[in-house]
């Protein structure tokens, strides 16, 4: 049976925007799966690529390990989110797509058995890649004090996504199986065909937007950054449906990418929320609007008939902890209000001083900082205006760059800059991929500074990005993937001797910058360079005592280890 012609078109609009001539259609519907469940289902920003399993793992195609909604692919990954804040949530979501026109009991159960071993004994599944996810797995559950992570498993397919009786006994068998290992709070397995992918594909792929009825409304005072603004209150049933997306089953989800701040911070358990709940279902109702600090809205486009508004492209800046609450009561919603402000603005400068002013109690992620500064402005300006295979993307506000017409992995986060930046021009390659929060403290303020060459910080984030594709399209062997930092340090090393390449005379940094773009556009040269940095490292590794993939990565990310590099690879 052909392909349902829908998700052809999609598929081919999928492979336009991420070309790869070397996947094939059935690897690029497996990607494409993971981005529709996760970007358009669950209301994600997570890169696909990253989550897809390259090569032919048995039964598995896709695993999404995530720690505070952040994606991790190994234990560096994890450790580096883990050294922020505290009481973190964990949850595993993994994925297996077939392009057949039915869910096959053999394929289904194969699936289920892998999703078992990669949690227990690994009999099944192996390779770097499971080795690495495996090690990200453990921190999770090191991590999960305060509650266990959850588990999603999708079954993706281009029919109907029809489930048979025999195949829901064994979906239900191995749920219970699951269940006993007793290591989530929740388990559930998902059969989803082509209409579940076709609507979660739009969703991903499509600005946000929402009509609310809002009627109690006040027209804000002008301002020269402001389109329009509004306060006033509002019924609670509209908030929840402006804030969720409603699963194949009818269950209202929060919708993630709406959220500013960390929407996986919500705890159900505290006293406060509890309370809170317990209120509103006694009957409580009138009270809610004069206890809570309300919510903001900021939208680029605000359209208004009467009390009718339409909102697009928009975040919810703050009303987390409220839009939690009322999704969790929304069985109770009759005469609940809550005060509401919109805003719409296309500056989006204006919008970052909106979320940092209207977040002052929580705590203000300095990616936030950063993106207001005018180094970043200029930087995201000359990346994307770059032509063809020399285009970065930038994103200086959470999804920023959703339309599917931009390639995905071309999307460089102010965290990923950070690691760059520790990296190639503070020759920190051993600390840049764990020491999250050292890094920032002792580099935070050298970076960005008016008096830097984008130049420089462009030909580094295009270093990384062209680095995951050469691993990503198996021109270099995956398991040095593992050594991407020190690449980038032994790319400027190579040029410049000290740490200091990003305030040294204009002329050098442009020699440097110039020498790099020849190694790293030329995918032989660059697969060379990746080749004799990594058989430098493993030089250094047949000398010690290392057995597993986690020593390695313990081994490397210390200073000896990055002392004893520079001295063989530049001797």
């Amino acid at each position: 049976m052909a392909m349902n012609p829908v998700v052809r078109a999609q598929l081919n609009s999928f492979k336009e925007a991420n070309p790869d001539p070397e996947r094939s259609d059935s690897d690029f519907f497996e990607v494409m799966s993971i981005f529709s469940v996760e970007n358009g289902i669950l209301g994600e920003n997570n890169d696909p690529f990253r989550i897809h399993l390259k090569g032919e793992e048995f039964g598995i195609d896709g695993i999404a390990i995530s720690i505070q909604g952040i994606i991790c692919t190994d234990s560096d990954e994890a450790l580096s989110i883990l050294s922020s804040g505290k009481n973190h949530s964990g949850s595993f979501r993994i994925y297996q797509s077939k392009t057949s026109d039915s869910i096959d009991y053999g394929q289904i159960s194969k699936f289920l058995d892998a999703v078992h071993d990669f949690f227990t004994d690994l009999n099944l599944l192996k390779g770097d890649q499971i080795e690495d996810l495996a090690g990200a797995r453990d921190k999770v559950f090191s991590a999960s004090a305060r509650s266990n992570p959850e588990l999603k498993c999708f079954f993706c397919t281009t029919g109907s996504g029809q489930v048979s009786d025999p195949i829901m006994d064994l979906i239900n068998s191995n749920k219970k199986r699951l269940e006993e290992l007793n290591i989530f709070s929740s388990v559930e397995i998902f059969c989803f065909g082509a209409k579940e992918i076709q609507e979660g594909y739009r969703a991903a792929t499509q600005s946000s937007i929402a009509t609310i009825n809002f009627p109690k409304s006040i027209t804000l005072p002008d301002h020269e950054e402001i389109d329009q603004s509004f306060i006033g209150y509002i019924s609670a049933d509209q908030i929840v449906k402006l804030s969720t997306t409603e699963d194949s089953k009818g269950n209202f989800l929060i919708n993630r990418s709406l959220f500013y701040d960390n929407v996986r911070d919500f705890n159900p358990d505290s006293e406060i929320n509890k309370n809170i709940l317990s209120e509103i279902s006694s009957g409580d109702h009138s009270s809610f609007v004069f206890k809570n600090n309300g919510i903001t809205i900021v939208a680029k486009t605000i359209s208004r008939r009467g009390d009718t508004f339409t909102i697009e492209d928009y975040q919810i800046v703050n009303g987390c902890q409220t839009t939690n609450i009322l999704s969790q009561a929304k069985e109770n919603l009759n005469n609940i209000f809550v005060p509401l402000r919109i805003i719409g603005s296309s500056n989006s400068d204006f919008i970052s001083k909106v979320i940092i002013g209207t977040n002052k109690q929580n705590e203000v992620r300095e990616d936030q900082f950063w993106a207001l500064l005018p180094f970043m402005k200029d930087l995201e300006v000359y990346c994307a205006g770059q032509d063809g295979d020399r285009k970065i993307l930038i994103e200086r506000r959470d999804n920023q760059y959703r339309d599917i017409s931009n390639e995905r992995t071309r999307i460089m986060k102010s965290s990923d800059l950070m690691k760059i930046c520790a990296a190639a021009f503070f020759f920190q390659p051993h600390r840049a991929a764990r020491d999250h929060r050292g890094i920032r403290n002792e580099f935070s303020k050298k970076i960005f500074l008016p008096t830097h060459s984008v130049e420089l910080y462009h030909v580094a984030a295009l270093a990384l990005y062209k680095f995951d594709y050469l691993i990503r399209t198996s021109r270099v062997n995956r398991s040095f993937a593992i050594n991407k930092f020190y690449v980038l340090y032994s790319l400027v090393r190579k040029f410049w001797k000290t740490p200091d390449l990003l305030n040294a005379p204009q002329r050098s940094k442009e020699k440097v910058h110039r020498e790099i773009m020849k190694i790293i556009m030329d995918n032989d040269v660059y697969s060379k360079f990746i080749e004799d940095v990594s058989l430098t490292i493993n030089k250094i590794v047949d000398k010690s005592a290392i057995k597993t993939r986690e020593q390695l990565r313990d081994y490397i990310r210390t200073e000896y280890f990055a002392e004893n590099f520079t001295k063989l690879f530049f001797n």
